[in-house]
């Protein structure tokens, strides 16, 4: 399947560049150009999470909320409220969703996939960029 073929050179392609930096003179564009191409084919909602570790690899980070592109306000500590946060069908079985993070500029600029708990599928998946 012509799909697959050029998902797994993609993957390939990922790889090679994933640990670039500007220092050692590495090409952000094409990086940039491999991860959106991965994450606009493995991206979209319903697609197994295991598929994205088996192209991506390990996540930079994997974390259970995003820092500043978060849908949630900072308040003083007390009780949580339900429903006061974005739900998921996840959230219904009290296990939030959670985000694998892959970098193109640390910290800076990535691409996300939140992924559903309990189903361990992609409910969305975005290009985060912190300026």
């Amino acid at each position: 399947m012509a799909t697959s073929d050029n998902l797994n050179v993609l993957a390939q392609k990922y790889q090679e560049l994933r640990h670039i930096s500007k220092s050692s003179g590495g090409d952000y564009d094409e990086k940039y150009q491999v991860m959106k191409a991965l994450g606009d084919q493995l991206g979209l909602p319903g697609t197994p999470a295991a598929e994205i570790l088996s192209k991506f690899g390990k996540p930079d980070e994997m974390t259970p909320s995003l820092g500043q592109g978060q849908a949630s306000v900072a308040m003083m500590p007390g009780p949580v409220i339900p429903g006061s946060v974005t739900t998921s069908s996840s959230e219904g079985n009290g296990q939030p969703p959670y985000y694998f993070v892959y970098y193109l500029i640390p910290k800076k600029e990535y691409l996300y996939f939140k992924i559903d708990s309990a189903k361990e599928t992609v409910i969305t998946s975005d290009w985060q960029k912190n300026l």
